[in-house]
């Protein structure tokens, strides 16, 4: 794939965020794909295998997040079979708390697929509104 759809296909995981849906997800992943928080948060751990995230992470941020992230994209790059994606969040959390958070995703892809995603976040910020 070129870089360009590279960058398409990271959009496209990010953007499914907002009304999660395992089918959108599940063509874009490879069957070993790696999901990983980069914060250190209690009971958060690396999501290994396409299975386990798609059966768990939809109906997680669905229950986080039930009117979506609204994810805003600033930078978008990418390198070889890298992307690096900064981005916003500004939503209210399933407990009615606002939530407004900034991110860097990086991607590593496999061919046309993502194999693995890291979310780096303000950890703090996702302690104060789900763990307080």
């Amino acid at each position: 794939m070129s870089l360009e759809q590279n960058k398409e296909t990271a959009l496209t995981f990010l953007k499914n965020f907002e009304h999660p849906d395992a089918k959108a997800f599940e063509k874009l992943l490879t069957d070993d794909f790696e999901f990983e928080m980069m914060g250190r948060l209690p009971g958060v751990s690396p999501m290994r295998g396409k299975a386990l995230f798609l059966k768990s992470m939809p109906d997680t941020l669905k229950a986080m997040f039930p009117k979506g992230l609204n994810l805003t994209f600033q930078t978008v790059v990418a390198e070889g079979p890298h992307v690096a994606i900064q981005a916003a969040s500004d939503t209210v959390a399933g407990n009615g708390k606002k939530y407004a958070n900034r991110y860097h995703f990086y991607f590593l892809f496999q061919g046309d697929k993502i194999a693995q995603v890291r979310e780096y976040n303000d950890v703090n910020h996702v302690r104060e509104v789900f763990m307080s």
